[in-house]
């Protein structure tokens, strides 16, 4: 960020068709000391930048000169970092995304962001949604609409095909992966779409694709996975044994086995390759072990196991990424909602 609050001031200053002298009675200060901010010989006390965003009908972030390469970062950090955007902070992002549409460096970062603001928005809402759903069914207990909206709020399973496959996606994904064979991760969204509709020997084509593009512990992990949507556990699990076998070294395939046996019920067992995959994380770690940790402690009714792991998540979090925002907040929620289930 430039800090160049002057200029600014003076911008928004003489767009208003203020003087000098109009902006220093409204703030209390001496029309010298305004000329001096202008001329970047001083800066305004930080206790008068909430007046001065109120004169001028801006942020106090407009004051600031940013680039457009720091807004960006910013606003993504924002995304991540906040739990409810408030709504004029949504309608400045989205308008100054939609400025930076039309600028050719930043066309597509800007589109990026775009949308995942409008997909935050969304999951706001259905943050918001949970609780009246859940009341909803409970005073109207067999109303179908609130099992729709609990559903749709949370992202539960619906058992109709034609809800839940995912044909239109696969095929763009399919175009993309044929625009850019080379991209190793195109393969993984397009393979998980395939296994999740059952199409495996799709799925087979794409393994070998991606297989010719970069040998790795995914080829031996989708494969087990393409196995086991065409009820061959037996054949999934010599996929399985051998990621463990040829990639010991990297704690994604620990935790990806977790994962596995975690969805096939087996949890004693999951807790096992997750607990293994803790120490062998370099810095800075990800979270997932001690969330899927938790998640199982939940699930085996161990409510201090899941406690324990939501607490080491938020030492993680303070020891390598931050000490507040939405991700540390969203633990403590965590943390108070288990502690909820004990009393």
């Amino acid at each position: 960020m430039s800090i160049d609050i002057g200029s600014k001031i003076k911008t928004l200053r003489l767009s208003r068709s203020m003087t000098q002298e109009q902006l220093a009675q409204r703030l209390g200060v001496t029309p010298q000391a305004v000329s001096k901010w202008e001329s970047g010989t001083n800066m305004p006390d930080i206790q008068l930048l909430p007046d001065l965003s109120v004169i001028f009908g801006v942020t106090i972030d407009d004051l600031f000169t940013m680039s457009d390469e720091s807004r960006m970062e910013r606003i993504e950090n924002m995304l991540y970092d906040i739990r409810f955007l408030p709504e004029a902070d949504f309608r400045q992002t989205e308008r100054y995304l939609k400025d930076c549409k039309n600028k050719a460096p930043l066309a597509a970062q800007a589109g990026l962001l775009l949308a995942m603001l409008y997909n935050k928005r969304a999951n706001e809402y259905h943050e918001l949604a949970k609780p009246l759903a859940r009341q909803a069914l409970r005073e109207l207990p067999g109303k179908k609409d609130a099992h729709n909206a609990i559903f749709d709020a949370e992202r539960g399973p619906y058992s109709d095909w034609n809800c839940t496959n995912h044909s239109e996606l696969i095929q763009f994904y399919k175009e993309v992966t044929a625009e850019h064979p080379q991209d190793i991760r195109n393969y993984f969204w397009l393979l998980d779409l395939l296994i999740a509709d059952c199409r495996t020997q799709e799925a087979r084509d794409y393994a070998q694709q991606m297989k010719q593009v970069e040998h790795s512990y995914h080829y031996e992990m989708y494969m087990g996975y393409i196995c086991q949507a065409e009820c061959d556990l037996p054949g999934a699990t010599v996929h399985w044994q051998q990621m463990l076998e040829r990639y010991p070294e990297k704690w994604q395939v620990w935790f990806e086995y977790g994962s596995i046996l975690a969805k096939l019920g087996r949890y004693q067992e999951a807790l096992t390759y997750f607990k293994k995959a803790i120490p062998m994380r370099p810095r800075p770690r990800f979270t997932d072990c001690e969330d899927a940790i938790s998640q199982i402690c939940l699930i085996l009714g161990d409510i201090d196991g899941a406690i324990e792991a939501q607490k080491q998540m938020l030492q993680l979090m303070n020891e390598d990424w931050t000490t507040e925002g939405e991700s540390v907040d969203h633990i403590l929620r965590q943390i108070r909602q288990l502690e909820n289930l004990k009393k």
